[in-house]
């Protein structure tokens, strides 16, 4: 996959045991994932550019419109878990309109878990999520992969009782967490396929 010499920052799945226990400390504007992205058109301004990623190879930076349509779909995953865990039901979040494979399933599994501990979230986590790397995707003829790191911020983001709506956060809990997310096209459609979050260490 090829290194993208220009981050785009705008406001991936996220498992239950990451929830609640995870913040940003890189510079730039950082926007709150609280509802759906605009759909229209291509036309949509492109987000606020970041600090550079010093590539390791020979930078290849994909067109504006690519990195707006990447950006925009991690956006709608977002919005789409944000609801559905809040609701406690996937079930006309949305997420099927963002999210295929991995990253779908992850989300299923998400809101099940919790419901079976009486959970909810409420609140909204924080993104600044940066395109890094975009290419074919390997076996797959005419579809394009693409790359985003982000440090995610759920300070204002909470666990709570789904029946009380009490807070039910962990004793201790880190608030600002790095995530890797895949997203590709299917369909000329680009959705997120998959994220890893790395719970163990802070950004």
């Amino acid at each position: 996959m090829r290194r993208v010499s220009t981050a785009v920052r705008c406001g991936v799945g996220l498992t239950v045991a990451a929830l609640g226990l995870v913040a940003c400390s890189s510079g730039g504007s950082v926007q709150t994932l609280d509802g759906a992205p605009n759909a229209s058109g291509s036309g949509a301004s492109t987000p606020s550019a970041g600090v550079s990623v010093q590539p390791t190879a020979p930078a290849v930076i994909p067109s504006g419109t690519t990195m707006v349509l990447v950006l925009r779909a991690y956006q709608g995953y977002w919005a789409a878990q944000v609801r559905a865990l809040d609701s406690g039901t996937v079930t006309g979040s949305g997420l099927q309109t963002y999210a295929t494979g991995a990253a779908l399933s992850a989300a299923y599994s998400d809101s099940f878990r919790l419901g079976q501990d009486g959970l909810l979230m409420a609140g909204t986590p924080r993104s600044n999520p940066q395109v890094t790397g975009l290419g074919p995707e390997p076996g797959q003829p005419g579809a394009q992969s693409a790359t985003i790191t982000d440090c995610l911020d759920v300070t204002a983001w909470h666990q709570i009782d789904s029946k009380t709506r009490q807070l039910r956060d962990p004793a201790k809990r880190l608030t600002r967490y790095p995530v890797h997310v895949t997203a590709r096209t299917v369909g000329g459609v680009w959705m997120i396929s998959e994220t890893r979050s790395e719970t163990g260490k802070t950004c």
